[in-house]
Order: C-alpha cells, then structure tokens, then sequence
C-alpha cells in the first residue's frame, strides 16, 4: 500500500468518525435557542490514536451542558455510537475482502485498505480505553446504564473487534486467502491461538494481532467480571 493511501485516507476517516458521532447526538434534547456551551479541553493527545474517541469526548461534553435530561442523552449517544460503529466496520469488513489478494491492488483498493487499518487502531484502542477505563474509575453512573446494558455494550464491541481485524490481516498478507484471515480473527479473538499469525516467517506486521488481544482482553476479562459483579 503506498504511502498516499494512508494520507488521503486520514481525512475521510475522521470524516466517517464524526458522522458516526452525529448521527448518535441528541440534537432534539439540545435547549432552544442559540446554544453554545463553554468548551472544555482534555484528551487531546488521543487524537493522534484514536480520534472517533475524542469526538465522542467532545460531544458527552456537550451533553453535559444540558440543563436538563442530560443522564437520558447520554445514555442516548452511547449506545447509539456503539451500535453504529458495529454497522460501520462490518460494512468496511465487507468492502475490503471483495478486492483479490494476490492481484497489484488499485488505488481504490489501497484507500479501503488503509480505511480499515486506521480503523482497525483507532477502534481497538477506543474500546480498550473506554471500557478498561470504566473498570478502573470510580464507580460512578454519569450515563444512567445499567450494567446489563453495559453487558450488551461490551458484547456488540467483543463483535466489532472480529469484523475490524479480518480486513487487516487480510490486505497486509498476514495470512493468505479470505477464510484464513477470518480464521486467524477468530483465534485471536477467542484468545485460542495467536501463533496463527506467525507459522511463516516473522514480520513486524504481525504484531498487528497484539492491539485485538489487548481490546479483547480489556472487554472479556475487566469489563465484563466488573459488570456482573456490579449491583447496579
């Protein structure tokens, strides 16, 4: 994949990202009038990792500025934001297996590609900081979910992280074919096997599989042993 794939690809993405997060803001809760809350800063070198996660930052900001249903609208846009970006990356997933492996790729397919591995990073690390954050904060309900909601939350994310690594494992040949990328997706997921990525020779690309393991890890063994043991 060449180089301007990637840097093209940075500016759609956030674009993607921020559609994503719209489409999730309760608009319709907003006070009438003009409203423009005082902005607050915070988070900003996540931006360069992970930039769906500081716009959803920005807009539960915004949501805290609500004078009132604030706890509903939050609640609101999380689980929207989650389910979104479920339907995102399977649709992503889709698109970047349709191309051939073997064949020189176009420049289309390169731009998918690297979509999906930008993707693929900024996700895994959204959904390892937001849930393993949520294991070691104060436990404190500023969204009003309960944690049977956080289960389904946790569940649908432990999905996304399937369909967002089959691409990549896919378009940089750590395995070859469709089905053993999903195969290897499935063994890292599952915490089975991640030898899987490394039964020819050893490539720094490789390593790709570490950011599934750390995703999968934060939502199985934290979020999820946290959640049930919860009252509330």
């Amino acid at each position: 994949m060449t180089i301007i794939a990637y840097i093209l690809a940075i500016p759609i993405y956030w674009l993607v990202e921020y559609a994503v997060r719209k489409a999730g803001y309760p608009k319709k809760k907003e006070p009438t009038g003009l409203f423009l809350p005082e902005w607050k800063t915070g988070k900003e070198w996540t931006l360069i990792i992970s930039p769906g996660y500081w716009l959803a930052h920005c807009f539960k900001n915004r949501i805290d500025s609500f004078p009132e249903h604030k706890l509903h609208a939050r609640r609101r846009f999380i689980v929207s934001n989650n389910k979104h970006n479920c339907y995102v990356t399977i649709a992503l997933c889709i698109l970047a297996l349709f191309p051939d492996q073997q064949n020189c790729p176009s420049f289309l397919v390169q731009l998918i590609w690297a979509l999906a591995a930008i993707r693929y990073i900024s996700r895994t690390f959204e959904i390892s900081f937001a849930f393993g954050g949520d294991v070691f904060a104060r436990p404190r309900n500023k969204s009003g979910l309960s944690k049977y909601s956080r289960i389904k939350l946790a569940f649908r994310s432990y999905i996304e992280i399937f369909f967002l690594s089959i691409p990549v494992y896919y378009a940089h040949c750590l395995v070859v074919g469709k089905s053993e990328s999903i195969t290897l997706s499935l063994f890292v997921g599952t915490l089975t096997n991640i030898g899987y990525a490394f039964k020819n020779e050893y490539t720094l690309l490789a390593n790709f599989v570490f950011f599934q393991v750390f995703a999968t890890l934060s939502l199985v063994i934290l979020s999820l042993t946290i959640y049930i043991s919860r009252k509330n």
